[in-house]
């Protein structure tokens, strides 16, 4: 008989900070590109849209970067603070510990010989104890480095706006423009198909939901361009 393979996904937080960082890094830059290319990109060429890029790049890519340190830290320092108490009261308070177990395996349906034979072999080894309080008591898991989190986020910010940018670096006006959308529309449809990866959706769901607020958030930018475009000189 062939044995069945399960697929599980592994780095979640890693995947969570790169996606997050790339989808808004990518939105947040087109979108911002867009409207300032439809008010300036006729009179004066590529070089204000690349600023406002670059502007918008730097500092999104800083602040997405801080934003995930802050939130994972506090997280990381929760978690952490938990399995520390968890641990000190198996030392002071085994038997009451012990309990815990017992309750645990008792709510899943074991009982007699099988229960006690259970409790004993978790609660023989402390690391294996602490662990399984942490996880079937507390809900928890062992948290990753916020500073990880931070890195991933900034670099992957950085690459989601770099797509819709690069393309104004060739200096060809409405063409950039152009380019422009096409790779983001490209890049938004990857991005898509990738979150699906993690939720478990249909990758066509997932990436047309993605192109349709691309489309969305193009329109509005590129209206408010030419809007603005009419009012300043």
């Amino acid at each position: 008989m062939e044995e069945r393979k399960e697929e599980h996904i592994t780095g979640g937080e890693k995947i969570r900070s790169v996606l997050l960082g790339l989808n808004d890094g990518l939105i947040s830059t087109f979108t911002l590109l867009v409207g300032v290319a439809a008010a300036t990109l006729a009179s004066s060429g590529s070089i204000l849209v690349i600023l406002t890029g670059i502007a918008a790049m730097v500092s999104g890519a800083i602040s997405m970067g801080l934003g995930e340190y802050v939130s994972s830290k506090s997280e990381y320092n929760y978690i952490k603070n938990e399995i520390k108490k968890e641990k000190a009261e198996i030392s002071l308070f085994p038997e009451e510990e012990k309990a815990e177990v017992r309750i645990i395996f008792n709510n899943m349906g074991f009982d007699g010989d099988t229960l006690d034979a259970c409790v004993e072999k978790i609660t023989s080894n402390e690391e294996i104890w602490l662990n399984f309080l942490i996880k079937s008591e507390l809900g928890l898991e062992e948290p990753e480095n916020p500073i990880i989190g931070a890195i991933l986020t900034f670099f992957s910010f950085i690459l989601g706006a770099f797509i819709p940018l690069f393309p104004y670096f060739l200096d060809l006006n409405l063409v950039s423009l152009i380019l422009s959308s096409v790779f983001s529309f490209g890049s938004l449809f990857i991005v898509g198909i990738l979150k699906t990866k993690i939720t478990g959706e249909s990758w066509i769901k997932g990436s047309l939901e993605m192109l349709l607020v691309g489309a969305v958030a193009f329109v509005a930018s590129y209206s408010i361009g030419l809007v603005l475009e009419q009012i300043i000189p």
